[in-house]
């Protein structure tokens, strides 16, 4: 059973003293009077049966016991304050977490997320891939990014990442001469149906165009899709969002000029309840804009979030 400790305050006063040499300035630093620091020092002696200081004219000099103490202390002091500046520093952090569809957070937001770091160096993000089959996954999030077409409500801002449009692109070494006839196509496999993410047939039938077998080529998960076109396994549909910086790289082409527009397209979805956070509401700021000037727009701020609609 280990013995019990003598008085903090009286090691505390002791280790002050010990390390300015002075009765009279440790009670300065520890704002308390010297008659009071030596009484600490006192009864600091008798709980441990030893003497630790000796007067030396008008200050103190440390005994052998006391140098042994004081050089245990010293460190155990300085440790105890590096704790707690650490403890105050990780108290002053926030964490933000992200709930996004795998390829936006691919292309889109792990890319740039060093652009928010600089500006909130304090916040750490965490970024989760979701998936439409997941259940709950507002119960965790500070913020979702979803395809499709969302209302804001009671539960949820929600707020359109900008207009979409789908097209073919693949990789600038296959040879296509300006038409899909004879393509390798991709096709997606888990685009789920409340997406209404077109298939080659849809597609090909919305644009016009014509004489193109549409129903062989592999198929592929939405993960391994952006893989298979960079390495040059054929031709798919994406949209501008997640095309952008590739095609911009030039790692991807579009071949044909054809494309087709769509209601839906990449939202921000922010649980009401943590509207108050200041950290959530900067990476919103930060995000929304973040996508305007890639886009080529104009750096607006983004509107506030809108009120809850009516109970």
């Amino acid at each position: 059973m280990p013995q019990p400790l003598p008085s903090l305050n009286a090691v505390r006063a002791f280790e002050v003293v010990a390390r300015l040499g002075s009765v009279s300035a440790a009670a300065s630093e520890l704002f308390v009077t010297p008659g009071a620091v030596s009484r600490q020092i006192k009864s600091l002696e008798e709980d441990l049966g030893v003497m630790l200081l000796e007067r030396d004219g008008r200050g103190v000099r440390l005994t052998a016991a006391g140098k042994h103490l004081h050089g245990g202390l010293e460190s155990a002091f300085a440790q105890i304050s590096r704790t707690i500046v650490q403890t105050r520093q990780q108290l002053l952090r926030s964490t933000i977490r992200i709930f996004s569809l795998p390829l936006f957070a691919a292309t889109r937001l792990v890319p740039r997320i060093d652009r928010f770091r600089d500006l909130a160096p304090e916040t750490d993000v965490i970024v989760h891939e979701k998936f439409p089959a997941t259940d709950a996954t507002a119960l965790d999030a500070d913020l979702i990014i979803e395809w499709g077409y969302f209302a804001s409500n009671t539960d949820m801002v929600a707020e359109k990442l900008g207009d979409e449009e789908i097209f073919p692109v693949c990789s600038p070494g296959i040879r296509t001469n300006g038409s899909l006839a004879g393509a390798p196509l991709l096709h997606y496999e888990d685009a789920p149906y409340p997406w209404h993410w077109p298939d080659w047939p849809t597609f090909l039938a919305a644009v016009g165009l014509d004489g193109i077998d549409a129903t062989k080529g592999p198929r592929l998960s939405r993960g391994l899709m952006l893989d298979a076109l960079r390495e040059g396994k054929g031709v798919a549909l994406l949209c501008n969002s997640v095309s952008h910086e590739d095609l911009v790289a030039g790692r991807l082409v579009r071949p044909v000029p054809e494309y087709m527009t769509t209601g839906n397209g990449y939202w921000l979805l922010t649980p009401r309840h943590k509207l108050d956070r200041p950290e959530i509401m900067a990476f919103r700021s930060w995000l929304l804009k973040e996508i305007a000037t890639r886009r080529g727009g104009d750096m607006e701020p983004p509107p506030p979030p809108p009120p809850p609609p009516p109970r």
